[in-house]
């Protein structure tokens, strides 16, 4: 029996890494990544759906929360991350679709990243929505 168990949480350690390698987003579905822009401090978070959506929450300009939604896609070869906002129509002056460098991070990572409209982000996951 005990190597039954041992036989199984093998194969179930092997699963999640084997998910992880053919899902680099595997580790943000479940969990919160949070956004601060560098220049301006605006900040921000993001929850990615394994459907390529997200849900993006925040600060407007007016100081009121602004929530939208938008889809993700991994492109050249798992080395960039590009998400596309679906704005509401009363947001004037809200993100662009914009790609950066990716790298798969796993809950409690922090790092920085710089997206091709050369705006730089402190990126963090947090554990949970």
């Amino acid at each position: 029996m005990r190597l039954q168990i041992v036989l199984l949480a093998g194969a179930l350690a092997f699963a999640s890494t084997a998910a992880m390698a053919d899902d680099p987003m595997m580790n943000t579905y479940d969990n919160t990544v949070t956004t601060k822009n560098v220049a301006t401090g605006e900040a921000g978070s993001l929850l990615f759906d394994k459907d390529m959506t997200y849900t993006a929450k925040g600060m407007g300009k007016d100081g009121k929360p602004v929530s939208y939604k938008g889809t993700w896609a991994i492109k050249d070869d798992g080395k960039t991350i590009c998400l596309t906002p679906t704005l509401p129509p009363e947001v004037k002056d809200g993100p662009k679709p914009a790609c950066s460098p990716f790298e798969a991070h796993k809950v409690g990572d922090n790092w920085k990243v710089t997206n091709d409209q050369n705006e730089t982000f402190e990126v963090s996951i947090t554990a949970g929505r």
